[in-house]
C-alpha cells in the first residue's frame, strides 16, 4: 500500500510538472512579457489627458476585441473628450448605415429606449448596456445644445441593408413617390426567404435602387432634409451590399474595408456641411489600422483613409494583456451558433505595464516618442509585438493557435497611438 501511495505521489508530481511546463511552453511569450518596464510606466498618459492634434479630422478608435466591455466603455470616454475638448460632433461605428438611423433619431430627441434601439442592431456585440449608455449621453448632451452643436450617430458599414430598406419603405410611404418596383429588394427583408439572392437578383436590386434614387431626387429637388439625404445614401449603400455579396470569398474583406472607407468620406463631407467637419470612428483594430494585420487583408479602411487624408486621419489602436471576450462561436450548421466567454492572453509587454498605472489603462502617442528621449519604448513600439486581435468567431482549439487571435507587428506600422489595458472583461449582450 505504501508503495502504491508513493507511486501515486510521484505520478501526481509528474502530471503537475508536465502541465505547468506545457502551459509555460505554450505561453512562453506571455511569460517573457510579464515584467515591469519603468520607462513605459513613466511615459504612460492617462486616457483622460489624450491630446489629438487640431489638424485631425477623423479619429479612428479601434478595439482589440469586439466582445470586451472596456472597449465599449472607451468609445464613450473618447467621444466625450473629443466633443468637449475638440468640438467633434459625430461618431460613426462599425455597423450598417441604415442600422444606425434609429439611434441617431433617438439622440436627436426622438422617442424610444436606448437599450431597445441597440438591441435591434444587426451585430449582437452592440446589444449591451455600454452601447445604450453612449446613446443616452448623446441624447442628454443634445437636449441642452444649440442646433448647430448637436451630435449625430452614424454607421459606416454596408453588410446588413435590411433596416436601411425598411427606412426607404417608410420614407416612400410619407412621400409622393408611387409605383416604385421593389420586388427584388423586398426579398432582402422577407422573413420567409431563406435562400441567398442570386447574382441576377442582386443586379435587379441595384436596378431598383437606381430607379428609386432618381425618383427621390426628382421629388426632393434641390432642398433636401436629413431624411432625404439618408434615403439617397441608403440606395447607394444597398447597391454596395449587393456588389459585396457577389465578391469572391478572398476579396470580400478587401471590398468591405474599401466600401467602409468610402462611407466614412461621405459622412465627413456631410459633417463639413452641417457640423464641425470632424468625426470619430469606432470599430475593430483590424479596420482602424493603417495596414492589414494579415496577408489576407491587403486593404484596410484605415489604410485607405490614411492615404487619402494623411495626418488628418489619426489611427488610435487598443490592446490588452489578459481578460475575457464574449465571442460568437459557429456550431457547424446553417445559422447555428452560440455566444461564449473566452479567457485569453496576449504577449504585449506594453499592455502589461498598465498593471502599474492608475486605472489599469494608459495612452501612448507614438509621434511624441524619440530614440533619444524614449530609447527603450521607442524601440519596442517600432519592433514586432504580440498583440490581441479578436473578432467574431473562435473555438477552444484556438487556445493552442495563438496566431488566430494575436498579431505580431510593430505597433507604429498599424497605429498613430494606442490605449493599453492590463485586463478586460466580457460584454453581456442580449440576443
Amino acid at each position: 500500500m505504501k508503495v502504491l501511495k508513493k507511486i501515486a505521489k510521484v505520478l501526481l508530481v509528474i502530471i503537475v510538472t508536465v502541465s505547468v511546463a506545457l502551459v509555460i511552453g505554450l505561453n512562453y511569450k506571455t511569460v517573457f512579457a510579464s515584467h515591469k518596464i519603468k520607462e513605459v510606466v513613466d511615459a504612460a498618459v492617462p486616457v483622460e489627458e489624450i491630446e489629438i492634434p487640431d489638424s485631425v479630422q477623423i479619429v479612428g478608435l479601434g478595439e482589440a476585441s469586439h466582445g470586451s466591455k472596456e472597449f465599449q466603455e472607451l468609445k464613450l470616454d473618447v467621444l466625450k473628450m473629443l466633443v468637449e475638448k475638440k468640438d467633434y460632433r459625430a461618431i460613426a461605428i462599425e455597423a450598417d448605415f441604415g442600422d444606425c438611423l434609429a439611434a441617431n433619431a433617438y439622440v436627436q430627441g426622438g422617442d424610444g429606449d436606448a437599450r431597445e434601439i441597440v438591441n435591434n442592431m444587426s451585430f449582437t456585440i452592440y446589444h449591451t448596456k455600454e452601447m445604450a449608455d453612449i446613446l443616452d449621453w448623446m441624447k442628454q448632451y443634445n437636449a441642452s445644445a444649440p442646433e448647430d452643436k448637436k451630435l449625430r450617430f452614424y454607421g459606416f458599414d454596408m453588410q446588413n441593408p435590411e433596416q436601411g430598406i425598411q427606412f426607404l419603405l417608410d420614407y416612400i410611404a410619407k412621400s409622393t413617390i408611387t409605383g416604385a418596383d421593389l420586388s427584388a429588394t423586398n426579398l432582402l427583408i422577407d422573413e420567409n426567404s431563406t435562400e441567398p439572392l442570386s447574382d441576377d437578383q442582386r443586379n435587379k436590386v441595384k436596378s431598383e435602387m437606381a430607379e428609386l434614387k432618381s425618383a427621390i431626387e426628382g421629388v426632393a429637388g434641390s432642398k433636401r432634409d436629413f431624411d432625404t439625404i439618408c434615403a439617397l445614401k441608403i440606395t447607394d449603400n444597398v447597391c454596395t451590399a449587393m456588389d459585396y455579396g457577389m465578391q469572391d470569398t478572398q476579396e470580400m474583406n478587401n471590398f468591405r474595408d474599401a466600401a467602409m472607407a468610402e462611407n466614412v468620406s461621405w459622412i465627413l463631407d456631410l459633417e463639413k456641411e452641417i457640423g464641425s467637419g470632424k468625426i470619430m470612428l469606432a470599430g475593430h483594430d483590424g479596420h482602424i489600422a493603417k495596414k492589414g494585420q494579415s496577408m489576407f487583408m491587403k486593404v484596410t479602411m484605415g489604410g485607405v483613409l490614411k492615404e487619402k487624408y494623411g495626418d488628418a486621419y489619426y489611427s488610435l489602436g487598443t490592446d490588452f494583456f489578459k481578460g475575457k471576450s464574449n465571442i460568437r462561436v459557429y456550431l457547424g450548421g446553417p445559422g447555428e451558433y452560440k455566444r461564449k466567454d473566452y479567457y485569453v492572453t496576449t504577449a504585449d509587454p506594453i499592455a502589461y505595464q498598465a498593471k502599474y498605472v492608475d486605472g489599469k489603462r494608459f495612452f501612448i502617442d507614438f509621434g511624441s516618442l524619440s530614440p533619444e528621449n524614449n530609447a527603450k519604448l521607442h524601440s519596442i513600439v517600432n519592433s514586432k509585438v504580440s498583440m490581441g486581435s479578436l473578432g467574431e468567431g473562435f473555438s477552444g482549439i484556438y487556445y493552442l493557435m495563438h496566431s488566430s487571435y494575436r498579431v505580431e507587428m510593430a505597433p507604429t506600422d498599424l497605429y498613430d497611438g494606442m490605449i493599453f489595458y492590463y485586463e478586460v472583461g466580457a460584454i453581456d449582450p442580449q440576443y
